[in-house]
């Protein structure tokens, strides 16, 4: 097991943030993304910025792809050097192990449309293309992130539009809808995806929904990342053994504001049993509970005092380390 956050993190100061994760996360610690900083600082712009032989720039509308860098663009890329430069300052050159959130290819298909109007992901020669470009760029993203910190570098794959778009978009117009796309699509794609990245793990991120099981076994992700909460009913429950019975690590999102790791610990005690006792109503293995398990906050925090989500990151390490330590005593 291990604990970790999932990205994004209120405020404008990454020096902050930097302090956050390093001091509050357990072995894994993440690059901040920091979305109140604007535009370009979230997830679709800061990934748009690492794509290889792809251009994209801020339309009326939403993203869209141009013919060649945009202003916003390079701005964008130059913030991203300038934040390894400053958590380089502040982590030191040797971080072992380092995760960095991207845009996934649905969403991101999903989220720029072409110069017609029309989203890439209705256009099968420019999804390829931009699946190829963002293989290319975030392997070039992670082989500075390696160099950089001396770090084994993990992706996580954040995918919110996942269920949308298995169950269609809206097109251009309401008379042009986008089909749903079927699960084994879905899953294929970001297979291509997943084994075309050259690093040390790959995370699939489908906390917030419920989660598309199918997906997540084809996908070729190492781990993927549920809110616990949305695993309800007996088919997730089916799923979820299904997947973590095929090898699949599970993270689970446990924590969120509000958390606070009390003197005596009993309220990161209280979310422990609440998980040792989830897992056994699955009927799994319990050995499984300390080997194939993550836990991680419910979501991530985008906005929101940083103190919030200290808090939970604290609690998802505590949480964590009794799960590894004090599972049959739970």
């Amino acid at each position: 097991m291990t604990a970790y956050g999932l990205g994004p993190l209120p405020g404008t100061s990454l020096l902050d943030a930097a302090d956050v994760v390093l001091s509050e996360t357990g072995d894994l610690p993440h690059v901040p993304d920091l979305p109140a900083r604007g535009l370009g600082a979230d997830g679709v712009g800061r990934t748009a910025a690492l794509l290889e032989a792809v251009s994209v720039d801020r339309g009326p509308r939403s993203w869209i792809m141009t013919d060649r860098p945009q202003l916003l663009t390079r701005r964008t890329r130059d913030l991203l050097e300038r934040d390894l430069d400053t958590l380089e300052e502040a982590w030191g050159t040797r971080v072992p192990e380092l995760k960095v959130q991207v845009t996934g290819p649905w969403t991101l298909a999903a989220s720029i449309e072409l110069a017609s109007g029309h989203r890439v992901i209705t256009d099968s020669g420019a999804l390829r293309d931009l699946s190829e470009a963002l293989v290319a760029g975030v392997n070039a993203h992670a082989a500075e992130l390696a160099r950089r910190f001396a770090a084994d570098v993990i992706v996580q794959l954040d995918e919110p539009l996942l269920p949308d778009i298995a169950a269609g978009l809206p097109g251009v117009t309401r008379f042009n809808p986008i089909r749903p796309v079927h699960p084994k699509d879905l899953g294929d794609r970001l297979a291509g995806v997943v084994a075309g990245l050259d690093v040390e793990r790959v995370l699939l991120n489908q906390t917030g929904y419920a989660p598309l099981w199918e997906v997540a076994r084809s996908s070729g992700a190492d781990t993927v990342l549920v809110t616990l909460d949305q695993v309800q009913g007996t088919a997730h429950f089916d799923g979820l053994g299904h997947t973590v019975s095929a090898g699949v690590r599970l993270g689970l999102g446990v924590t969120g504001p509000g958390d606070v790791v009390d003197e005596l610990r009993q309220r990161p005690r209280e979310r422990a049993v609440a998980v040792a006792r989830f897992w056994e109503q699955l009927g799994l293995d319990p050995q499984w509970l300390s080997e194939r398990v993550d836990i991680h906050p419910r979501a991530g925090f985008p906005t929101g005092p940083l103190l919030d989500a200290a808090g939970a990151y604290a609690m998802a390490r505590v949480v964590d380390h009794m799960l590894r330590t004090d599972a049959g005593d739970l």
